[in-house]
C-alpha cells in the first residue's frame, strides 16, 4: 500500500445517529464495576467518497449483586476528500490503509464516549466512563 499522509481537514464527520440506546439502570448509586464489548461495521461509497462506521457498544455489570447494562448502536458517516488516496483495489474490492481506517475508528469511538457519557449522566450509571482505547485494537480485535 502506498504511503499516504492523513490530512485531518479532508475528513468531514457530517452525520451521527444514535439508532439504538437501551439502558437498564443500576439499582445502586455507587462506583460500578463493568465490562465493555465493542463491535463495528464499516461500509463505503467510493463514488461519493463516503465511509460509514457503525459502532455497537454493550456495557454490562461485572457484579452479580448490582446488575445493569446499556446498549448503544451509533452510526457515523464521513465524507473524505480524495478518498481514492487511501485505498488500493485488490480483486476489484477496495483495501483501505489501516492507519486511515484506524483514524476514523478513533474519531468515532471518541465521539461515542461523549455521547454515552451524556446519556448515562442522569442515571445511576453516571460514573461509567468508557476508557481511552487504541483505535487499531478496536479495528483488529478478534470478533
Amino acid at each position: 500500500m502506498k504511503d499516504v499522509k492523513i490530512i485531518p481537514e479532508n475528513i468531514n464527520l457530517f452525520y451521527i445517529k444514535v439508532s439504538e440506546c437501551i439502558i437498564n439502570d443500576s439499582q445502586k448509586d455507587e462506583r460500578l464495576n463493568y465490562g465493555i464489548n465493542v463491535a463495528h461495521n464499516i461500509q463505503n461509497n467510493l463514488k461519493e467518497e463516503k465511509i460509514r462506521i457503525e459502532l455497537i457498544l454493550d456495557i454490562k455489570s461485572s457484579d452479580a449483586n448490582n446488575e445493569f447494562n446499556a446498549n448503544f448502536n451509533i452510526d457515523f458517516q464521513f465524507k473524505i476528500k480524495d478518498l481514492a488516496d487511501y485505498y488500493e483495489k485488490d480483486n476489484k474490492e477496495p483495501v483501505f490503509d489501516g492507519l486511515f481506517i484506524s483514524t476514523l475508528m478513533g474519531i468515532s469511538f471518541s465521539t461515542a464516549r461523549g455521547i454515552i457519557f451524556e446519556r448515562l449522566s442522569k442515571t445511576n450509571m453516571r460514573n461509567v466512563i468508557l476508557p481511552v482505547v487504541s483505535p487499531s485494537k478496536l479495528l483488529f480485535k478478534d470478533q
